[in-house]
């Protein structure tokens, strides 16, 4: 998987977490608010450690590892 491709699967994943947002404060009925607010507060933190990745993904590297040969 290149970078390019990675960076796009976490975009998509992003995507999804956030509609899933979106949509969360419908099922209130039918799984109640305090699994509302888990549900919210874990898509919230999953959306910040995508965007963590993607970030430390896009930084140039400060040295080149043997790893990838």
């Amino acid at each position: 998987m290149t970078l390019e491709e990675g960076l796009e699967l976490i975009e998509n994943y992003k995507k999804g977490l956030k509609k899933f947002l979106e949509t969360l404060p419908e099922q209130s009925v039918q799984l109640g608010s305090e699994m509302i607010n888990v549900l919210t507060l874990n898509s919230k933190n999953e959306i910040s450690n995508l965007e963590s990745i993607e970030k430390a993904l896009k930084r140039p590297a400060k040295y080149q590892s043997g790893l990838n040969e």
